[in-house]
């Protein structure tokens, strides 16, 4: 059930940012803007949660990578944040389309990846 719940939250913020994109909404300017860190970890912490239920549920390596991706980037929020935005410069030497398209994918795989794991 988490498992499912996890998925179509995922596929839920992949048309999110699609709807972001299409409005010419800048993601990763609001992503790398130091006063949205708060706006970010409230962001972060159902995806951090549903997916350690999801893992107890289950327990499927998926689940367990989601969840370890999602802790490091809270933690990194909320512990060392410099290092979070000082990603930012790496960022800006890519192609701003190239970064929204990866986003949605990523976004995207991942969620048909967690719908996937319920359903087998």
């Amino acid at each position: 059930m988490f498992a499912f719940i996890l998925g179509c939250l995922y596929l839920i913020c992949a048309l999110l940012y699609l709807w972001l994109i299409k409005e010419k909404f800048n993601i990763f300017g609001f992503i790398y803007n130091p006063s949205n860190r708060k706006f970010l970890l409230i962001l972060d912490a159902p995806f951090l949660l549903i997916s350690f239920a999801a893992f107890l549920q289950e327990a499927h390596w998926f689940f367990l990578l989601i969840f370890f991706m999602h802790a490091f980037n809270s933690m990194a929020l909320l512990l060392k944040p410099q290092i979070f935005y000082q990603s930012k410069d790496e960022m800006k030497l890519m192609d701003e389309n190239y970064l929204n398209n990866f986003l949605v994918i990523l976004t995207s795989a991942v969620g048909i990846g967690c719908l996937l794991v319920s359903y087998l």
